[in-house]
């Protein structure tokens, strides 16, 4: 059971009784685990500390790292994390560049923020590693992180499926992990894209 993205103040299990309701809901044997789906590190350290919560849905990926410590901080004290956009909505599976106009929810990308992310994807490109997909680097490299449970990407045909679940398959080699974590530091540390 997990809050979906709920506003900041739902976090704290000491201000709400949302999870004392979960807490009970455990114990009678309705469900398993229960947390919430965040996006920020202060959020999966605020819902450890204040309650008994297992369970995550963390925004994490190669262009969002700021939750990579605490989610590995999570899994250290048995907590269960789902990773949410590791794909960047499409921008890490190679299918965007600056060129590309956008119709739907990511028509709220400004054209400044369009070419920062095709400028950053070129470099996540040229990260991938030989006979290797983009998909693939994207999702192994969140599978990277120690608490990382598993990762729900998109998929839009059975050919996505099958390509996302190979994802699992091999390691991504540690030098590329590193890469992919010191262009997060070079380029996005604190000056994260929007969503």
């Amino acid at each position: 059971m997990l809050l979906h993205s709920p506003p900041a103040e739902l976090f704290d299990g000491r201000r709400v009784a949302h999870y004392e309701i979960f807490e009970e809901l455990r114990r009678e044997g309705l469900i398993r685990a229960y947390g919430a789906s965040l996006d920020w590190p202060e959020n999966i350290d605020t819902v450890l500390a204040t309650t008994d919560g297992k369970a995550f849905e963390v925004y994490l990926s190669a262009f969002h790292q700021e939750t990579w410590e605490a989610t590995e901080r999570a899994g250290a004290a048995g907590a269960g994390s789902v990773v949410k956009v590791a794909l960047e909505s499409g921008w890490l599976a190679g299918r965007y560049d600056a060129a590309t106009t956008f119709s739907d929810v990511r028509a709220r990308w400004s054209p400044d923020e369009v070419r920062r992310r095709a400028e950053l994807t070129g470099r996540f490109l040229e990260l991938v590693p030989q006979g290797w997909s983009a998909v693939q680097t994207a999702l192994r490299f969140v599978l990277a992180n120690s608490g990382v449970s598993t990762v729900i990407p998109g998929s839009k045909s059975v050919t996505q499926l099958k390509a996302n679940l190979q994802a699992a398959d091999e390691d991504l080699p540690a030098d590329v992990v590193a890469a992919l974590r010191a262009l997060f530091a070079e380029q996005l540390a604190g000056d994260p894209l929007p969503w």
